[in-house]
C-alpha cells in the first residue's frame, strides 16, 4: 500500500516538509545573529486552505449531509508573504535585524506544527490498523 496516495497522509506530509524547511531557515537566522547587515528570512506560512486548493482540490470538498447543518467553509486567510520583508523595530548598531527571542518563539511554533502533523499521521496509523487487523 503507498500511503501517498492517500490524501490524508499526504497532507500531514507536507505540512512536516514545510515544518522541516522552516526550522532550517530560522535556525540559519539564529547562527547569523552577529553578522552585519543579516535581515532574518522565513519561509512563507503553509496555509491549509491553500494546501487543500493546490493538491487536493479536485478530491476534497465541503458537503453538507443533512439540510439542518451550516453549510463548511474555509475561512480566508491572509495570502503568503515572505516575513523577511517586514519592518524591524530592532536592529544592532551593525545593521543586523536577527531579534534571537523572536527566531526561538518561531521554532517552537514550528515544532508545534510538525508534532501535530506527527500525531495526526500516527492516529491514521492506527486507524489503518484496525481496519486491516481488525483489534485495536
Amino acid at each position: 500500500m503507498d500511503l501517498n496516495n492517500l490524501k490524508l497522509f499526504k497532507m500531514a506530509m507536507t505540512r512536516m516538509d514545510w515544518a522541516t524547511q522552516r526550522q532550517r531557515v530560522l535556525s540559519q537566522n539564529i547562527s547569523n545573529a552577529d553578522t552585519p547587515d543579516y535581515r532574518p528570512k522565513d519561509l512563507n506560512a503553509l496555509n491549509f486552505k491553500q494546501v487543500l486548493r493546490g493538491e487536493m482540490a479536485p478530491h476534497v470538498a465541503v458537503a453538507r449531509t443533512n439540510a439542518n447543518h451550516l453549510k463548511g467553509t474555509i475561512p480566508e486567510q491572509e495570502k503568503f508573504r515572505d516575513i523577511g520583508q517586514r519592518k524591524t523595530f530592532e536592529a544592532s548598531p551593525d545593521g543586523n535585524q536577527v531579534v534571537v527571542e523572536e527566531q526561538m518563539q518561531k521554532v517552537s511554533d514550528t515544532k508545534s506544527a510538525y508534532d501535530t502533523a506527527v500525531t495526526l499521521m500516527q492516529a491514521n496509523f492506527k486507524m489503518l490498523s484496525i481496519a486491516v487487523k481488525g483489534t485495536p
